[in-house]
């Protein structure tokens, strides 16, 4: 018996530990079912058959991990609400949905936990408190903390992704402001095209063309050229007279056909002007242009083209004429002579004439080639010798003696140097438009004083010397030298007038 005492006792010491070993494994499944399922005693054995109750603990730890994942939800920022609803949502026997969805009831619980997460951050948005309420279910016990940091989290993350739109959303209304920057720039381009149009417009009106009469008398050249040709056929001396005549007319007041108009104190009563000639044939070329093409073609342009022609007619360069220019109003004959050049005029003389008009010294030599046709009156060069006693006697030892003597016995009559009397400019070659004039310089021949003094001046020899030795350098240079000089003071446009007879202005 007492060694069965002693093995009753060995054996409740045995079974003891194995109750209680028992009883503590009992109460850990209570410990569950009161705080999960404290209303509902039921369903412990599903509770224990649904073994995965230890599973929403393992689902506590990953939330957790969620705070620092806290970041990415951003991307979840839109879809917060739908995570954490579905996994309560399928509230199915298990218990750990059943909790959630049960603690609505106790939303007098939610209000210390709300405080703690989402007051500050949340208060803006309304869904805060919502989410807040899942948490509030777990505050009681120390497992709450763990379990409302995910919804928080969740509601957290939601401010801080919203501050974040927020900041871009300045950053684009920056963009439009710096759009209409750039179509600000294309406003000033349109001033600039108006104001390129005004100045061309002017300039047209003031410039010449050799085609400026292609549309309104097409024939104007063929018209002026015809009546120099006849003229110029029944009368030779007609092409030196023309190409004096634009000399006088361009060199005063301008090309303007100044030198035609007739009347008391004009330039064509002027002393200087009293031997000029040609008249007629310019006066014939405006009859016929007038029935062809009425008050269409200047004065001015028609003396320019005949004195052109009568140098293409006797054997000279035919050279581009540009036309357009307008007749004059004014003729006086007080501004011939300080305009003019005088026979007695040196090289220097002549040169400070030529630049006032904005000519050269090549010009000079090259326009005094004008005198290889035509003639000249005695009483133009009679400084060049001393009348005595009804006899003339040179007195310019640059004179060739033999052509000295040839011009005596020309102008002489009865021992009388006489006025009426013409000699040809050119010795030897007066019908012709060549270079022969520049070799009768060189040899002494030159008839005017003016002729005379271009070899006495070394730029100016040096350039006679090239044309004797070069026609075609001479005209070449003509072709120049007469563009340049039938564009002294032209009138166009609004300026002067066009004519309907050369010799007077319209009345």
């Amino acid at each position: 018996m007492g060694r069965g005492l002693g093995g009753a006792v060995v054996c409740s010491m045995v079974v003891l530990p194995a109750l209680l070993a028992l009883a503590a494994s009992q109460p850990v499944s209570p410990a569950l079912s009161p705080f999960q399922s404290a209303p509902r005693p039921p369903p412990a054995p599903a509770a224990r058959a649904s073994s995965p109750a230890p599973a929403p603990r393992q689902s506590l730890p990953p939330v957790p991990a969620a705070k620092p994942s806290s970041p990415p939800p951003t991307a979840q920022a839109g879809k917060p609400s739908p995570s954490p609803r579905p996994a309560p949502v399928p509230p199915q026997p298990s218990a750990a949905p059943t909790p959630r969805p049960s603690p609505p009831p106790a939303s007098p619980v939610q209000l210390p936990a709300a405080p703690r997460p989402g007051p500050k951050p949340s208060p803006p948005a309304a869904p805060a408190p919502s989410h807040s309420q899942s948490p509030a279910t777990q505050p009681p016990p120390p497992a709450p903390r763990p379990a409302p940091t995910p919804p928080p989290p969740s509601s957290l993350p939601a401010p801080r992704p919203s501050p974040s739109p927020t900041t871009p959303a300045p950053q684009p209304p920056p963009a439009p402001k710096q759009s209409p920057s750039p179509s600000s720039p294309p406003p000033p381009a349109p001033p600039q095209p108006s104001s390129n149009s005004t100045p061309s417009t002017s300039s047209t009106l003031g410039q010449l063309s050799p085609s400026f009469y292609a549309q309104s008398c097409p024939g104007v050249e063929l018209a002026v050229r015809d009546v120099v040709r006849s003229a110029s056929t029944l009368d030779p001396s007609i092409p030196g007279k023309l190409l004096r005549l634009v000399f006088h007319d361009c060199f005063v007041e301008g090309c303007d056909a100044s030198v035609l108009i007739q009347g008391n104190g004009t330039e064509r009563t002027d002393p200087a002007n009293l031997s000029l000639g040609g008249f007629n044939v310019i006066d014939a070329a405006k009859r016929l242009l007038e029935v062809v093409c009425p008050a269409t073609v200047s004065c001015s342009d028609i003396i320019v083209l005949a004195a052109r022609d009568a140098v293409v007619f006797t054997g000279g360069p035919a050279v581009p004429v540009p036309l357009g220019r307008r007749d004059g109003l004014v003729s006086l004959a007080s501004n011939v002579r300080r305009n003019i050049i005088d026979t007695g005029f040196s090289v220097d003389a002549m040169a400070a004439s030529f630049t006032a008009k904005g000519l050269t010294l090549d010009d000079l030599v090259t326009l005094s080639g004008g005198h290889t046709i035509g003639s000249a009156h005695c009483n133009t060069f009679r400084e060049r010798f001393q009348v005595a006693n009804g006899s003339m006697t040179p007195v310019d030892a640059s004179m060739n003696t033999d052509y000295a003597n040839e011009l005596i016995r020309a102008c002489s009559a009865n021992g009388a140097a006489s006025a009426a009397v013409a000699v040809d400019c050119d010795s030897g070659s007066a019908s012709a438009f060549d270079n022969r004039y520049f070799a009768n310089l060189l040899e002494g021949r030159g008839l005017l004083r003016t002729d005379a003094v271009l070899v006495q001046n070394a730029t100016t020899r040096a350039k006679v010397e090239e044309f004797a030795r070069s026609q075609e350098g001479f005209f070449a240079s003509w072709a120049g030298s007469y563009a340049r000089l039938t564009s002294l003071g032209v009138k166009t446009g609004a300026d002067g007038e066009i004519r309907r007879t050369c010799s007077s202005v319209n009345g």
